[in-house]
């Protein structure tokens, strides 16, 4: 009789582990993008909640943007006030946009005292505008030019015990309007993000914790303080996914193979401008000191209200659709590369633009963990 419930005991935690999963985000830093090879020992809490969003291993998504409005700002080296100098501003309003990524999150290391995850992403976002001739070099450039992001992080979940644990994050990031057929970024131009949090995990339902991160969420480089809440409502329906200032979802579970989530994401980096100055318009005749910024950099933020949707398709095949509204937080041209910016900073730009804000949706394919 020991013998027959000791078997149905293995059974039954074998059929929960096929049907556990955790969530993926495409943030500046996040730390629910690990995974868990074998089930923990007792002694040691794991790194999800019951009923979690699930897990991105390989995913590929395309995000669409509709038209709005644009305009590309004076640079400070043609001062307009008492100088004479032309207004070199020029509105040249966005058909739409276009946003490519592909995401990989492989584990490292899986025991149930540690665990390494390896996530690589890239994402390239193409613009088309209403006029296809530009006098402003920054939109010429944005034409002829996506932004591309490739980015490589590292995550360690460290448990302490069965309710306390640490978690960390190193990243690297090259981003900028770069091409490979002409690769001419240096790699200077790299840059660099960090975060670690103290966590608590009371039961399965939650984990919470408090920290820091090295980030570009406001476009610039900032270090700004994190919040981290998983929580799974005792009806295991509905529950809240937040990691803040980043993201806060408030999910709700249909069944195993379907889920919805509403709420924010916020996203930025700095993107470097190699090709800035190779286009540089019409108008710079009217005044030669114009656009000689040295070592540009694009401060680009934003923060998307949606709601999005989940379903399971074929096994660990997921459908991942997500629609809503999308707010420029910063579209500015910064000179001399990288430095300290603190969020809602109102020094000036180099150039200072102005981006509308569009509606937007995603479309994508996840292959999900176990």
């Amino acid at each position: 009789m020991y013998r027959i419930t000791l078997l149905l005991l293995i059974f039954s935690l074998a059929v929960q582990a096929q049907t556990d999963t955790t969530s993926v985000e495409e943030d500046e830093f996040d730390f629910s993008e690990f995974e868990l090879a074998a089930p923990p020992s007792k002694s040691f809490c794991n790194n999800k909640v019951l009923g979690q969003s699930p897990t991105t291993l390989i995913g590929v998504s395309y995000t669409f943007q509709g038209a709005h409005d644009f305009t590309a700002g004076n640079p400070s080296d043609n001062p307009l006030e008492g100088t004479g100098n032309p207004d070199l501003s020029e509105t040249n309003n966005i058909q739409s946009t276009h946003e490519f990524g592909l995401a990989g999150n492989f584990p490292v290391v899986s025991r149930n005292n540690i665990l390494i995850n390896l996530n690589v992403v890239y994402t390239e976002q193409h613009y088309s505008f209403t006029n296809e001739t530009s006098n402003h070099p920054f939109t010429q450039s944005l034409q002829d030019n996506p932004l591309r992001s490739a980015s490589t992080l590292a995550t360690v979940f460290k448990p302490l015990n069965e309710k306390r644990f640490l978690l960390g994050q190193v990243g690297i990031a090259l981003n900028g309007d770069y091409s490979y057929s002409n690769f001419d970024q240096s790699l200077s131009t790299l840059r660099y993000s960090a975060a670690l949090i103290y966590g608590f995990k009371p039961h399965d339902r939650l984990m919470y914790g408090f920290g820091v991160a090295r980030t570009y969420l406001g476009g610039a480089l900032n270090y700004l303080p994190v919040v981290y809440y998983y929580h799974t409502f005792k009806n295991e329906k509905w529950g809240t996914e937040i990691l803040l200032p980043s993201r806060a979802y408030l999910r709700y579970r249909f069944n195993s193979t379907s889920l919805i989530g509403f709420g924010f994401n916020f996203l930025g980096n700095t993107y470097h401008l190699n090709n800035f100055a190779d286009n540089p318009g019409s108008s710079v005749p009217e005044n030669p000191m114009a656009f000689q910024g040295q070592d540009l950099e694009l401060r680009r933020s934003e923060v998307r209200f949606g709601a999005r949707y989940m379903r399971s398709i074929k096994g660990f095949f997921w459908l991942i659709a997500e629609a809503g509204y999308r707010y420029n937080w910063s579209y500015d041209i910064d000179e001399d590369g990288d430095f300290l910016r603190l969020l809602g900073s109102d020094d000036p730009y180099y150039i200072e633009n102005e981006l509308g804000n569009p509606f937007y949706f995603t479309i994508g394919i996840s292959y999900v963990s176990p």
